[in-house]
């Protein structure tokens, strides 16, 4: 099978796409047939080698955690599932998942072929959902409905999201917007897709202090902020928008502790039913469909370089298989 390969800690222009053996699935997993993976930050950092002390990879590595595709073996003792069934969902390195102690391993979803474990990361895709969109959901959405939940948010209640054009911004301000005033960021075009979203107030932050604008705009200080892009003492700073007892949810790696600071990391969260829960909120119309910007497998290393060097929209997406997807 075509795979992209990472040789090494290092940077997208490293990887290459190689031939490997096809992976079998071990007890409780399925092989899945890839159609299209979805990328996320979290790729960077683990190829990098940002988080290497907690999710240490073996090489040669294959990337990808969010997957759609077609279930083509099944490992002992697996249930749930059957041959021929489409399906989507999440997965990721054997040592993240012990890191985290969750049961979702996977053998790399930039692939045309691909293991995963069986369970609640991985659900049947509705035909109704289309391949792209289902390849897009897991993480951003697994990580939308734990800020959702961890968040309790009430109806009426102010809150900033920051990063709103991004992967989770897509999911979280259309939920937060059906009982909330949605403050959010947005530059240049983004800002009527943010709005288009359910932002009620869309703030442009170019060459303005985000945090003062937001003082400025109301003083008395907002119940909440959403953090999806800030990192360092910035999430920190971004506190001085709240009212006394107001909160503030990171979803950024190695938020610094607060005291007003809720770190939120989607996959220690899930609830059973979240994937049928996501791709439900998108039939339904409660979440609109994600934009999505796609890419071949043979270009997915580039795929990668814009997603660490350029501001992206929304998601985006490696279509493995063109067939599957029309």
């Amino acid at each position: 099978m075509k795979a992209l390969v990472v040789p090494g800690y290092g940077t997208p222009g490293t990887f290459t796409v190689e031939d490997l053996p096809i992976p079998e699935p071990g007890p409780g997993q399925l092989q899945v047939r890839v159609a299209a993976a979805s990328l996320n930050p979290a790729d960077l950092l683990m190829t990098a080698g940002t988080v290497r002390e907690m999710v240490p990879l073996d090489f040669p590595f294959v990337p990808g955690t969010d997957v759609a595709g077609t279930v083509t073996k099944i490992g002992p003792g697996t249930r749930g599932f059957e041959v021929g069934e489409e399906v989507f969902g999440f997965g990721a390195p054997p040592s993240f998942a012990a890191g985290v102690g969750i049961p979702a391993v996977t053998s790399g979803a930039l692939a045309e072929y691909a293991t995963f474990q069986a369970g609640p990361f991985l659900a049947k895709r509705p035909p109704k959902l289309s391949v792209v969109t289902a390849a897009a959901l897991p993480s951003t959405g697994m990580t939308g409905l734990a800020v959702l939940e961890r968040g309790r948010f009430q109806p009426g209640e102010t809150v900033l999201v920051i990063g709103a054009p991004g992967g989770i911004g897509s999911v979280v301000v259309p939920l937060l917007a059906a009982q909330c005033v949605v403050l959010a960021t947005g530059t240049g075009p983004d800002r009527d897709y943010v709005r288009g979203l359910g932002a009620t107030e869309v703030i442009d932050h170019r060459g303005i202090d985000l945090i003062e604008e937001v003082r400025r705009r109301h003083p008395g200080g907002i119940d909440a902020v959403v953090n999806l892009a800030l990192t360092g003492e910035a999430v920190i700073d971004a506190t001085r928008t709240l009212r006394p007892g107001g909160r503030l949810l990171s979803t950024t790696p190695g938020t610094p502790a607060h005291p007003a600071v809720t770190t939120v990391m989607g996959t220690t969260d899930l609830r059973p039913g979240t994937m049928d829960t996501l791709a439900a909120h998108v039939l339904d119309g409660i979440l609109p469909e994600p934009a999505t910007t796609t890419h071949p497998l043979s270009d997915a290393a580039r795929a990668l370089e814009d997603l660490a060097q350029q501001h992206t929209r929304g998601k985006l997406v490696v279509i493995v298989d063109p067939a599957a997807t029309r």
